[in-house]
């Protein structure tokens, strides 16, 4: 099974590439279902036909679904949401926004995404196609597979030797223990819950084949947000194999009203180039009309990928397969690991300002977003490896911080 999220800002066109991929996947001839976890939906705007959270069919080979987050966060969390709301509101919370304080920001979209489990377990598709929320937030969410074995065993352990034979019984006869110690109804449904995200994190690492694709516009809030995705997604070991950059004004629209922005795209798509090779970067042009209908998004899917017979026409294929940032642990600090082929040679220069790493290799600057496992440190050496540039961090001297190191790739 082939597993593809599209992942953006919004209004960056993030549902109508989703659309358009779909429709050439099954044009193609895969089996192909595209499913939007977005609780503001715009799929069946983009496809021109009424969607619900059932699966509908609307081309060979194409089911569609619209996915109730509410729902999906109501069967999966809701009495786990009452219970925490009551106990909030025994701490003196207002009962009018416990419910809120006692759901986790996210968990609606994270949850939409246990319909997978469902798909998987049919074997009615080769292709799942996932449109995000805007923030994505859900797949960092998920994208932590550690966290969640984590929380069985703790949980499990906690219910198995201490809740279940010691605490839960003292509530028959302790007024008020009840309200901080779970029954078992909660046990079990935080339990299934967890199950079923872990098992999901398992389709997408062992049985599927499971990419994100970056959306954007040539814009620089929109890039450096696209840039932070990059790095966590990739972190957390989700390959991202595309970015798309949609909107892009053509050439023959230069002149006159829309100058200034074709001047303005030029300079970002140059960075865009820069920052995400060698990554595979698709190029959608403006359209003249907004892109709805089935026969608009099969004209998106060609501006996209290129005609059907082309080494790009098939968009269920992984078009990248490397994670172009990791970090791992090492002797005295922590060691970030960058994809960077063909400057084996060249003067490597990095300064850091918050929580952004600006990479000088030769003439050419980058911009990195780090990870929160990084902060408090500050890089130390750098050095070319096997492709990858290779940056220790380690703690700052505590009498001076400067931020900025410069090292050649030769350094060992």
């Amino acid at each position: 099974m082939r597993i593809i999220f599209f992942t953006g800002k919004g209004g960056v066109g993030k549902t109508s590439s989703a659309a358009a991929t779909a429709v050439r996947s099954a044009e193609c001839g895969h089996r192909t279902i595209i499913m939007s976890t977005d609780a503001a939906h715009s799929l069946a705007d983009s496809v021109g036909i009424e969607l619900s959270s059932q699966v509908q069919t609307i081309l060979p080979n194409l089911d569609a679904l619209e996915i109730d987050p509410y729902t999906e966060l109501n069967d999966n969390w809701g009495v786990i949401r009452d219970f925490v709301a009551g106990f909030l509101i025994t701490l003196g919370a207002d009962s009018s926004i416990a419910g809120e304080l006692a759901t986790v920001p996210g968990l609606d979209e994270l949850f939409s995404l246990l319909r997978l489990r469902e798909f998987h377990e049919s074997g009615k598709y080769d292709v799942i196609i996932v449109d995000m929320a805007p923030t994505g937030e859900s797949l960092r969410l998920l994208s932590l597979p550690e966290v969640l074995t984590w929380l069985l065993k703790i949980t499990r352990t906690l219910e198995k030797f201490i809740i279940s034979p010691v605490l839960r019984p003292m509530t028959r006869v302790t007024p008020g223990l009840g309200k901080i110690v779970a029954s078992e109804n909660v046990a079990s449904v935080w339990d299934r819950s967890l199950d079923r995200l872990k098992d999901i994190r398992e389709i997408m690492d062992t049985k599927a084949v499971t990419s994100a694709r970056l959306v954007m516009n040539a814009e620089k809030m929109v890039i450096a947000e696209s840039k932070r995705a990059l790095t966590y997604l990739s972190l957390y070991g989700l390959r991202v194999d595309a970015a798309i950059v949609n909107k892009v004004i053509p050439d023959d629209a230069r002149e006159g009203y829309l100058s200034e922005w074709h001047a303005s795209q030029k300079k970002y798509l140059d960075i865009i180039e820069n920052d995400f090779s060698p990554m595979p970067i698709f190029k959608v042009p403006l359209f003249k009309t907004e892109v709805t209908g089935l026969e608009s998004l099969r004209l998106l899917a060609e501006k996209l990928y290129g005609a059907r017979d082309s080494a790009t026409g098939d968009p269920s294929q992984l078009f990248y397969d490397e994670l172009p940032v990791s970090v791992r642990v090492v002797d005295g600090g922590q060691l970030l690991r960058l994809k960077l082929p063909f400057a084996a040679t060249d003067k490597i220069d990095l300064a850091r300002q918050g929580s952004t790493l600006t990479l000088g290799v030769g003439t050419r600057h980058r911009d990195i977003t780090l990870p929160d496992s990084l902060a408090g440190l500050e890089p130390s050496e750098a050095q070319h490896r096997d492709g990858y540039l290779e940056i220790k961090f380690t703690a700052p001297p505590a009498s001076i911080n400067t931020g900025h190191t410069t090292a050649n790739s030769s350094t060992p």
